[in-house]
């Protein structure tokens, strides 16, 4: 059984800074618009060029839509399947996803955070059943991520709505419609290709107020029988020290580093007693890990870690096992 558990205090922050970040995009509307729909061969092809924008209150299984500078594909929808014998449903009640990706299409970071969506059957408010997945995720440009949310609803529930709060300040919401067992089809495309800043092990880089040492890399077996990797990935923990050269503290922790495979991100894990935590005094130095879950096989792996959370500025490491 995997078991993966965030503090409450950051998976909050998390949220915070994904309606701060989706509802500041500078070059699109705050209003969601339908731009293309998934094609059959497994595409998302945008009709934003051939025909005019559409608009659109509602979001079916296949529509692809622009809003604050996320693109978002709407990919399925069905019943969930809980292999947890102590997650089942209550008696009357089912479980349904919708499967959603996302790509950041602008030029700073924004988050994704599975709790800014809300579920309502038949007009009622209905409980989120929180997977061992989380989609919540923070994507620099160019980053994409995708998986699915989940509801508890009645088993004769007519019509289930999804709403995704886009800005909490504005309350903007996307909605998307359940359409049953559904597939689109769509299969996000990975981008395999490497940064060209990115450093490696043995590296120093000096950054802002830090000096940053990228100590190492290695595949990672040190979990219990409680928090293995999924099936198909594997750990990978890196090994960092940092030193303030600054005049002021700095706070350094694992929430400042994200990774993505292939352009997509990856899950970060906290099995680990030694996971960076630390706020520096000038002169002071701290060594830590982060550890991700990265699928097996996987080309051009990178972490990235936030060095200036105003400006989106980030620092690129190669993860090589």
């Amino acid at each position: 059984m995997r078991k993966k558990s965030k503090s409450l205090a950051a998976v909050l922050c998390l949220a915070m800074f994904a309606a701060m970040a989706m509802g500041s995009g500078s070059s699109s509307s705050s209003e969601p618009s339908k731009v293309g729909e998934v094609k059959a061969e497994s595409e998302a092809v945008s009709e934003e060029a051939a025909a005019p924008v559409e608009e659109k209150t509602e979001y079916h299984v296949g529509d692809i839509l622009s809003a604050n500078d996320m693109e978002i594909v709407y990919a399925a929808s069905g019943e969930y399947v809980e292999d947890n014998e102590f997650m089942q449903p209550a008696d009357g009640n089912k479980l349904v996803f919708i499967k959603l990706a996302f790509e950041n299409t602008g030029s700073s970071d924004t988050t994704v955070s599975s709790l800014l969506f809300e579920g309502y059957a038949d007009g009622y408010n209905v409980e989120q059943h929180f997977t061992g997945s989380d989609l919540s995720a923070t994507l620099s440009p160019g980053r994409t991520t995708e998986g699915v949310i989940v509801f508890e609803v009645p088993q004769d529930a007519q019509q289930i709505e999804i709403e995704y709060e886009t800005n909490v300040f504005t309350s903007d919401k996307i909605k998307f419609i359940y359409d049953g067992d559904v597939d689109s089809g769509y299969v996000q495309e990975g981008n395999a290709t490497a940064s060209e800043t990115a450093f490696v092990v043995g590296d120093i880089v000096e950054s802002s107020n830090l000096n940053i040492a990228y100590l190492s890399c290695e595949n990672d077996t040190s979990y219990n029988e409680y928090f293995g990797p999924s099936e198909g990935c594997h750990f990978v923990t890196l090994t960092f020290e940092f030193e303030n050269k600054g005049d002021k503290d700095e706070i350094i922790t694992m929430w400042d580093f994200d990774c993505y495979a292939a352009g997509k991100h990856c899950e970060q894990s906290y099995f680990r007693d030694d996971a960076l935590d630390a706020t520096l005094s000038p002169g002071r130095k701290a060594q830590g890990t982060v550890t991700f879950e990265v699928p097996d096989g996987a080309s051009v792996v990178e972490a990235e870690f936030v060095s200036n959370i105003w400006t989106s500025s980030r620092v690129v490491f190669t993860v090589t096992e």
